[in-house]
């Protein structure tokens, strides 16, 4: 095997080591298709494996679909299948990414390994700077070597201690190197590396700390410690941020709320994108990711690509918890992915990682009726006979209500169970109808999304009102969008996409998986 704790992607995806881009996305929908943890029944002895090996096609590709990440991976690839008789003691990493020049410390390893490795954990990220400064050269394989002089040494053996404090070897690997090159740039300047970052232009410093975001969620997807010791110099410049907001452009101060958002920062200022008018709104089961299941790697890297041209957000019926599970992860908050978050329809919003005003369900239908509408779902749904019925019925939310005949709690399978079920019967429909003709003054709209339930909520507070939102841009910020993209799977009458999809505010756009909604943005905005 390639690594122990890194497999071979290559093998993974069944691809030679020379593929193209192309050839590398190919290989990733076969594998992905064949390998998805869905094509066995939930209780399979089968299922544990496939998951893993599910997570190992996505890592592969996220790791291989980039440039960047391609080159510092096929580096360590590289060293690994290199001279196996190195005599340096095994306590001392071997090269590649996240490697640092040893032999500068007497270790074992000619100067042209040394040279190779020293640049691959993190010259990318400042190299644009040193360039652009006049602080570095670009050798023939296109790496930037700063000038070695004394900061250079210093930041290295810092950053190597501060590393090995954080994260024992493969801190110190990363944090030596990481030191060189902050060193190097104040070498150089003569002036701290904040100084030269913020004299830099806007569109130079967002690209910075985007790679340095990316690089820090790349390692944490990969398990390493060396994540350590990027999330350490990520929260670095996010604090020396926040001390010198006063001095930052007045434009870009807002975008940095909290540490979670502070990647919100590396996008150009909602004014200031290059398709200042348009904005992207995406529902997210079978829109942005399977139901109920994370979005791939390849669509948040879409996303990414597409934010830096114009705003992005997306509206869903459901709450943040479980926006948070599909979009976001344990150290990446939902809210700093999207500039418009729209959780319930809109009722539950956040702009640029802040929440806007607010409106209860409950407020609005008062007590009475609330339990009147309960107590007779529950009494019909006692009398309806389906394969299976597990639990959470009726899920209260801020801005409505959640009917699920089957439950909430209904596995995957048990999901896929039912869609199929009432696919044919209407059990969905039939209950829609039966809860029309008993409060027809309630002033209520249901509407059937997903796979196992359907939303009800005040009439007028569909997936339209968080148009409402976009369109005070304009007073708010002078931003005035006036091509507003949807994109919705459940775009047919009675589905929960429909009202913004036929919107005329809106230029709707049907789709049918996450693969078509990848699909069509590359070819609205020619994205990669």
């Amino acid at each position: 095997t390639f690594m122990a704790d890194q497999p071979d992607y290559y093998k993974v995806l069944g691809v030679a080591s020379s593929a193209t881009a192309q050839q590398i996305r190919d290989a990733y929908k076969r594998a992905s298709l064949k390998t998805h943890p869905d094509r066995v029944p939930v209780d399979s002895p089968d299922r544990a494996s496939r998951t893993r090996q599910f997570q190992r096609v996505n890592d592969a590709y996220y790791t291989l679909s980039d440039r960047e990440r391609r080159r510092q991976y096929d580096a360590a690839r590289r060293d690994h299948f290199a001279e196996e008789d190195d005599t340096a003691d095994e306590e001392v990493p071997r090269g590649g990414a996240g490697a640092f020049p040893w032999s500068t410390f007497g270790f074992g390893g000619s100067e042209q390994e040394r040279q190779g490795r020293d640049s691959d954990q993190f010259g990318s990220v400042f190299e644009e700077m040193l360039r652009e400064e006049g602080m570095a050269s670009e050798e023939a394989d296109g790496q930037s070597v700063p000038t070695k002089k004394f900061w250079s040494l210093v930041g290295a053996v810092s950053g190597g201690a501060l590393g090995f404090i954080v994260a024992n070897v493969p801190g110190a690997l990363a944090g030596a190197v990481a030191g060189n090159r902050l060193g190097a740039v104040r070498d150089a300047k003569g002036k701290s590396v904040y100084d030269v970052f913020i004299e830099l232009p806007q569109s130079d410093r967002a690209r910075l700390l985007s790679e340095l975001a990316a690089k820090t969620l790349s390692v944490l997807r990969l398990e390493s410690k060396v994540a350590c010791w990027y999330l350490c110099l990520l929260f670095t410049f996010y604090l020396t941020i926040q001390i010198n907001l006063p001095n930052l452009p007045e434009a870009s101060a807002h975008t940095i709320p909290t540490m979670a958002t502070a990647a919100t920062g590396v996008y150009p200022s909602l004014e200031n994108r290059p398709l200042k008018g348009t904005v992207c709104l995406f529902d997210v089961d079978e829109t942005l990711s399977p139901a109920r299941q994370p979005a791939t790697a390849e669509m948040h890297e879409l996303l990414s690509q597409l934010r830096h041209k114009c705003a992005i957000g997306y509206i869903s019926g459901s709450d943040f918890v479980k926006q948070q599970e599909q979009l976001g992860s344990s150290s990446v908050p939902v809210v700093s992915l999207f500039d418009f978050c729209f959780a319930e329809n809109g009722l539950n919003s956040f702009r640029l990682g802040k929440p806007l005003a607010s409106t209860s369900f409950i407020e609005w239908l008062g007590e009475d009726k609330y339990q009147n509408l309960v107590n007779f779902t529950l009494r019909y749904l006692a009398d309806v006979r389906l394969p299976r019925k597990r639990g959470t019925f009726i899920e209260f939310r801020k801005g409505m209500i959640n009917i699920s005949p089957v439950g909430r709690n209904a596995t995957i399978a048990e999901r896929n169970e039912f869609e199929e079920y009432d696919n044919v019967h209407n059990v969905r429909k039939t209950l829609v109808e039966a809860l029309r003709k008993e409060f027809p003054d309630y002033g209520l709209t249901y509407s059937i999304g997903g796979k196992i339930s359907f939303d009800v909520f005040p009439t007028g507070w569909d997936k339209t009102y968080c148009l409402r939102h976009l369109e005070a841009e304009k007073e708010s910020t002078g931003v005035e969008y006036k091509n507003i993209h949807f994109f919705g799977d459940k775009c047919m009458p009675g589905g929960n996409d429909h009202e913004i999809f036929s919107d005329e505010r809106t230029i709707g756009h049907s789709v049918d998986s996450p693969e078509h909604t990848m699909k069509l943005l590359r070819e609205l905005f020619e994205l990669s």
